[in-house]
Order: C-alpha cells, then structure tokens, then sequence
C-alpha cells in the first residue's frame, strides 16, 4: 500500500496573502510525496492568487471562488480533489513534514474512513501553549466537551467527504466544523494518531475569535438543530444533550468575557452551569472564573475557546 494512497489537502483562505506562504511550504514540504494542494481563495482581494501561482509546484492548485465562508470552500475543494483522503489545513497553520507519513502509518493499521492527528498550539512567538495529543481512538465523548479536533489534523475518505459536507450556512461559521465532526463521530467513530504532526497558530486576528453574542448564540443554537437532525447523532449523543449544550453556552460565556462583556458573560455562564453542574471541573470553567474574577485570560486558556 506504500505510496498507493494520494492525499488532498484543502487550503481554504481569504485575504491571507500576508501569511499564507509558509502555510503552503509546510504542505508541500512533506515526506510522503504522494498528494495534491489545493488552495481555494473564497473571494480574495489582496495578492493571493499572484503568491500562490509564484510557487509554480506540479502538486499545487488554485482555485477562486466567490466568498460564501469557509464551508462552502472546503465543499468546494472537496468537489475539486482527487485523493483516497482528504485533509484541511486553514490558511496560517502548519504541517510539519511527517504530517502524511504519520497519516499513512494509521491507515496502514486500521484504514479509517475518519481520523485525527494530534497537534500543538503555538502563540505568535512560536512558543508552544497546547499540545492536542490526548484524544484516545474509539473515545467518543470528548466531542460532548467542545471543539478539540478544530480542522487541522482531520483526514477523511473522500467518498467519505463527498457524502457529509460542512454546512454552508453563513450563520454558522466558526463551528460549522464541530457541527461535521459530530455527524462523522456518530457514523463512523474516530481512530487518532497521538505523535504531533502540526502546529496551529494562535493569534489575535483567528476569525475564530468574536465577541459578537448574537452571532455566538446563532451558532450554539444552529449547531445543535443541524446536527440533531441526524438520526445517528440522535441516537449517539441525545442523551448527552445537555451536557453537549452546556459546554456551547460556556464557549459563549468566555468569548464575552474576553472582549469585556461580564454581566453577559456571567449570564452564560449560569446557564451553563445550571445544564450541567459537573462544567465545574473542566479547564474552561476555571479560566471563566479567573476572568470574571480577575480580568485577565492567559494565551494557554485562550485555546480552551473551541
């Protein structure tokens, strides 16, 4: 099987000019060299396209669409690929070179229709915060606590891919990926490889962060309507509701109290807790209280936003 898989990995990126270079010499530096980069530009109007075709590599791509958000440019990269798996990287992460190799080992074992690959988390100074290398294969639950897969790292068969897109809801955006991770968790389960094999960079323009409480509770609300539609998710985590549900309302709570909105933020918070008394032991509920407390969030607990 040894260099009979081809992968895909779908750069979605919008005005990232500035960036996006080292992004693309990470995945094009890997040491397994069977696969394609696809970089799709949802409606840039800075020198993207231009740095991009600078790289003038057999394996890259460019591919503009107009701007619907990162959903519909995954789809759309999913639509163009050509790879057994396919794989994400945003437009300001890294792969390091063992990325695919490490890919290959896991399929090579279990041949997954879905997995993950551990990552760290780096600031902007390139100080590693967070290692994400803890999620146990077959381990199910750790979806009901948040968004801890993101998109780095994620690897899915491509006929896998075609049948269970993002939501392109625009309302959604920012966790339309939690809300695609849950439906493939409760169809196939999830096999990870926990050797770090990527870097997220964590910095203040991640369009991640927002503060907007209007927008942040679209997203809890629609996340949970969409994917309880599915029968699987249904029956898998509709139990867990609740819990599911009160871990949405504290990612709320600390983006409020983030940007300065405490009396919402507490407001959350209590709901929060009220859904699932037990959120007192997580990481999250600490870094809540330390903020309402003392007005202050360290980098490393920022990353406990997802």
């Amino acid at each position: 099987m040894k260099n009979n898989i081809r992968f895909s990995i779908i750069i979605p990126t919008y005005n990232r000019a500035h960036i996006i270079s080292e992004t693309i010499k990470s995945a094009l530096n890997q040491r397994y060299t069977n696969f394609e980069v696809l970089v799709i530009d949802d409606g840039s109007n800075d020198e993207t396209e231009q740095l991009v075709n600078s790289f003038r590599h057999p394996a890259l791509s460019y591919h503009k669409k107009n701007k619907a958000e990162r959903g519909a440019a995954r789809n759309y990269g999913i639509a163009e690929a050509t790879g057994d798996y396919i794989t994400f990287l945003d437009s300001d992460d890294i792969l390091y070179p063992e990325f695919l190799s490490n890919a290959m080992d896991l399929i090579s074992l279990h041949h997954p229709p879905f997995f993950h690959l551990a990552y760290e988390v780096r600031n902007d100074r390139k100080k590693v915060i967070h290692k994400m290398n803890y999620i146990q294969s077959d381990n199910i639950d750790f979806i009901k606590r948040g968004n801890y897969l993101s998109c780095i790292g994620v690897f899915m068969r491509r006929d896998i891919a075609q049948n269970f897109k993002f939501n392109e809801d625009i309302r959604l955006s920012g966790s339309e990926d939690w809300e695609l991770w849950i439906r493939l968790i409760a169809h196939f389960g999830i096999k990870t490889d926990n050797r770090i094999a990527a870097c997220l960079i964590q910095h203040d323009g991640r369009s991640v962060n927002q503060s907007d409480e209007s927008r942040l509770l679209d997203r809890k609300n629609l996340s949970l309507v969409y994917a309880f539609r599915d029968k699987q998710v249904r029956e898998k985590f509709g139990p867990s509701l609740r819990k599911i549900e009160s871990h949405l309302l504290s990612y709320i709570s600390i983006h409020l109290a983030i940007s300065g909105k405490k009396k919402r933020a507490f407001y959350y918070f209590v709901k929060a807790f009220i859904r699932n008394p037990l959120i007192i032991l997580e990481r999250r509920f600490g870094a809540i209280v330390k903020h309402l407390a003392f007005g202050e969030l360290t980098k490393k607990n920022e990353i406990e936003l997802r």
